[in-house]
């Protein structure tokens, strides 16, 4: 990966080249691109049926950043947006556009004033973060300013790009192109203010051993973006399951606050859209879909049975 071109000025505004930064960045943001699915048959892929009594609402695993060569998508999931009369998301990527979430994501990610990342990190895991970064081509120095998420987020982000992903190549953008275009509509299960806050609030310890752990596994992306690809087109869910395993197990309180806490929200909205008598698909990124605590489980703990496609 090579050296990150952005930079930051010492102290005072963002430009108007960060903000484009921002915005694009909240595009990959906006599902926090974590995967995780439960068995691997050739013909599966990582879509669920669940049937209400006039309707069908199909879940769909997404990758939020993707490459051009990575389409078309499968005819079940093409089929699945084919058959629903409106689309649900995490948040409705329209608001990512809008001045006040730009302003909102901007001072959620810049540190408060007197404050640094060497300063939030301490000099021991500082020292270990930059090692990291440099071995991937990053001066982590270019994040001195910013909140141990962001620079996290960032990293990640750049590194994909570099590989060929792009957000705007990502399933939710994707569709969202399709259903404006046939004049479906596009909602979302919440808010980009409520993805923000979820980083904003957590503590920073949190925040920096996310951070490390990041970086700890940037060595192994170029590897494993692939595999990755693969892994969800086939619906290989035990794949991605280890691998969130991975990321977030360690620290049950990130798992909670990234993926377990927020499924719960959305289980009752999902029930509910079972109650009408239109199909719908809503599309998350595929870790809310599986594990413990997984949209699927909770579905099922209420007695709504998902059907892997």
């Amino acid at each position: 990966m090579g050296r990150v071109a952005a930079g930051t000025s010492g102290g005072g505004d963002i430009d108007a080249g960060r903000q484009s930064f921002l915005g694009r960045l909240g595009l990959a943001l906006c599902g926090l691109a974590l995967c995780a699915a439960v068995r691997a048959d050739g013909a599966l892929h990582s879509l669920w049926e669940l049937h209400g009594k006039h309707n069908t609402v199909y879940l769909l695993g997404s990758i939020h950043v993707l490459r051009l060569r990575d389409y078309p998508l499968a005819a079940a999931v093409l089929d699945a947006y084919g058959n629903s009369k409106a689309v649900f998301m995490e948040v409705d990527l329209q608001e990512i556009g809008s001045a006040e979430v730009q302003s909102e994501m901007l001072t959620s990610a810049v540190l408060p004033e007197g404050k640094t990342l060497p300063d939030v990190l301490g000099k021991q895991r500082y020292g270990r973060a930059d090692t990291l970064a440099h071995e991937v081509g990053v001066d982590l120095s270019t994040f001195d300013q910013f909140a141990p998420w962001f620079a996290a987020e960032a990293i990640s982000q750049l590194q994909l790009t570099e590989l060929g992903f792009q957000p705007e190549s990502g399933v939710e953008m994707y569709f969202m192109e399709r259903a404006r275009n046939d004049g479906k509509s596009v909602a979302g299960l919440e808010t980009v203010h409520d993805q923000i806050s979820l980083f904003q609030n957590m503590p920073m310890d949190t925040q920096a051993e996310y951070l490390l752990s990041s970086l700890e596994q940037a060595h192994d992306l170029p590897a494993q973006v692939d595999s990755m690809v693969h892994a969800w087109q086939q619906g290989d869910t035990r794949w991605f399951e280890n691998q969130l395993r991975s990321e977030l197990g360690r620290d049950p309180r990130l798992y909670q606050a990234v993926l377990g806490a927020r499924n719960r929200k959305w289980v009752p909205k999902i029930e509910a859209l079972l109650n009408d008598d239109k199909n719908y698909l809503v599309i998350v990124g595929t870790g809310h879909l599986v594990g413990p605590g997984s949209v699927i489980e909770l579905l099922k703990k209420d007695g709504i049975g998902a059907i892997q496609r």
